[in-house]
Parts: structure tokens; C-alpha cells; sequence
């Protein structure tokens, strides 16, 4: 079964968005820790710290069930973290 029109496409997939969302986590707590001075940022540090494992645990058990629905998650809350972290650091701020 082929995948996007590519016989390794599902699997290639699966492998980035495992490595992405697995090297999510040192940027956002490399981010946490160098806004651990700002105020305000006491919600979004903990979203921070928190949403990136959670992506990371869907991104490699993705992998290793092969489900694609899994895999988008992870992806889609290791790309979304950071935005998020800072929108709700701006609202906390006001």
C-alpha cells in the first residue's frame, strides 16, 4: 500500500514526525529556561514543560504502531507548542 503516491512515504512519515516531535523537548525547555526570568510566565512554562513529552510519547509510539493518526498528533503539539506558549505568556502578561 502506498502512501501519498510513495511506496516508503508512510514510514518516511512516521520517522520525521518521531524526530521532530522526539527534538521538540530540548528547544522548549531551552526556551523555558531562558524565559524563567520574564513575569508573568507561570502558566506557559508549565505548558512549556509539559506539552512537548506528551508529543514526544505520541511521536515515538506512533512509530512503533505505525498509526498515522498518532504520529500527526505528536507533530501537531510539537509544532504548536511554542506559539502557544507565547500567546498565553502574552495574555498572562496584560
Amino acid at each position: 500500500m502506498s502512501f501519498f503516491g510513495g511506496a516508503d512515504g508512510l514510514e518516511l512519515f512516521l520517522s520525521r514526525s518521531r524526530m521532530l516531535s522526539v527534538s521538540s523537548v530540548p528547544v522548549c525547555l531551552a526556551a523555558m529556561v531562558f524565559f524563567i526570568t520574564e513575569e508573568g510566565w507561570h502558566y506557559s512554562l508549565l505548558l512549556c514543560a509539559v506539552l512537548p513529552l506528551i508529543a514526544a510519547y505520541l511521536g515515538v509510539r506512533g512509530k512503533q504502531e505505525i498509526r498515522a493518526g498518532m504520529a500527526a498528533s505528536a507533530l501537531a503539539l510539537a509544532v504548536g507548542t511554542l506559539p502557544l506558549t507565547f500567546v498565553l505568556a502574552s495574555l498572562e502578561g496584560a
